[in-house]
């Protein structure tokens, strides 16, 4: 992913921490089961902003509007399940109306569901998932009224975040 795409997307979540608040999301049971439990860092940014998200990777493109970021790290270390149990039990409080991505090349390092159909979506959730069960697994899910041409980019900006 291009260094200038990684910067600019740092830049929104930055001024999205000065925000309003927006109704709740199918999602919010998912967050509300781990958020103050031992082994999770837990943070969102949210603001409504017209036309921020825009990531273009290649011939993949993903516009829209970007309402907010959640971010979910659970350390296995400090919690009471390994991190393949926390991925298992984090889809599993998924409604069904939320569907899996298949991804081209997927490499078992990222789950994406989403909400909405094949052009618009209203919601991505990546789980990132470590080799090791006992390394950091990680939750980023964005919220707003996204178009998309193809969700490969989602998942390397979910990748991104994760990365130290």
């Amino acid at each position: 992913m291009k260094k200038s795409s990684i910067i600019t997307l740092l830049i929104i979540c930055l001024m999205a921490a000065a925000s309003g608040l927006f109704g709740q999301s199918k999602s919010d049971k998912l967050f509300d089961a781990f958020r103050n439990k031992d082994g999770f860092t837990y943070f969102a940014f949210n603001k409504s902003m017209k036309d921020a998200f825009n990531i273009d990777l290649d011939d993949e493109t993903i516009t829209g509007d970007l309402h907010e970021i959640k971010f979910l790290s659970y350390n296995p270390q400090k919690g009471s399940f390994s991190g393949p149990s926390f991925i298992n039990k984090a889809t599993g409080l998924l409604p069904s109306a939320y569907d899996r991505l298949k991804l081209e090349g997927d490499d078992n390092d990222a789950v994406i569901w989403k909400l909405g159909n094949k052009k618009k979506v209203t919601e991505f959730h990546v789980f990132i998932k470590n080799e090791s069960p006992n390394d950091r697994h990680f939750l980023i899910s964005f919220f707003g009224d996204f178009d998309v041409n193809d969700a490969d980019g989602i998942k390397e900006i979910g990748l991104s975040f994760s990365n130290d």
